[in-house]
């Protein structure tokens, strides 16, 4: 962590690095359990690696300490179910009471220094989304800018789906277009999904998610995608993700 912090670099990395543990500790003891709820060594390099972005992308003179809060703010915010929020944010008005001014921007998604973010912020209001749709936008805007893999979850007709295409559309403004492409996991077994090895000629039959994987992870293609797997979660098919998800990057 002290080496993340110091390519931030930040110069008062030391007593960050203090409050950010107590944070951390404080979250794990007093908000609720979640099995959704990370606040390990993943999550905190997600953290640390945003904020030497944000860091590099700030005037030289810029209030450090607002800084570090509002990346760890905005990179957890969204994972929070809506009753642990408030005493989330008493924690870090607790821990850093000279930044507290920034949490009333909060649902200003045009503070945010980065281009993209500004960008999703202003496709939000273009389409009269404000309030609690417009602010998971800018939040999800800032996870994907970090995690090449993440979960939209919520009710039916929540606004999941308005979410990516807004996120899509403002990735679509950078120098590569971005594309969805949507299937639904529950409608396939587990074989048609990921693919099936036949016992006695020993051939592999890839699945349907493996071939699009195969198909899109292709550096001659024009543009990116994103692979949406849009259904009910269940054990069944999401365990197989665990390394799509984390820093491995693979379909094993």
């Amino acid at each position: 962590m002290r080496v993340k912090l110091a390519s931030a670099p930040l110069q008062q990395r030391c007593a960050y690095l203090l409050r950010f543990n107590i944070l951390y500790a404080l979250c794990e003891q007093q908000l609720s359990k979640q099995r959704h709820y990370d606040f390990g060594l993943r999550n905190i390099l997600s953290v640390l690696r945003q904020m030497g972005a944000v860091k590099r992308g700030e005037p030289s003179d810029a209030e450090e300490e607002m800084l570090f809060m509002r990346t760890v703010r905005d990179m957890n915010l969204s994972k929070l179910i809506a009753d642990d929020v408030p005493l989330f944010m008493a924690l870090l008005k607790d821990l850093f009471p000279k930044a507290e001014s920034c949490l009333a921007s909060t649902q200003d998604a045009r503070n945010i220094s980065d281009p993209f973010a500004n960008t999703v912020a202003l496709l939000a209001e273009k389409e009269r989304l404000f309030g609690k749709d417009g602010c998971n936008r800018c939040r999800c805007c800032w996870i994907s800018l970090v995690r090449h893999g993440f979960m939209l979850v919520g009710p039916t007709l929540c606004g999941k789906s308005r979410i990516m295409q807004t996120l899509t559309t403002a990735m679509t403004e950078k120098p590569l277009p971005h594309k969805l492409q949507v299937m639904n996991p529950k409608a396939i077994t587990d074989a048609q999904m990921y693919g099936v090895k036949d016992p006695s000629s020993d051939e592999w039959t890839p699945g349907v998610f493996a071939s699009i994987w195969q198909q899109r992870n292709n550096r001659a293609l024009k543009y990116h995608t994103w692979i949406v797997c849009d259904g009910p979660i269940d054990a069944i098919w999401i365990e197989n993700l665990n390394t799509v998800l984390d820093d491995n990057k693979s379909l094993a």
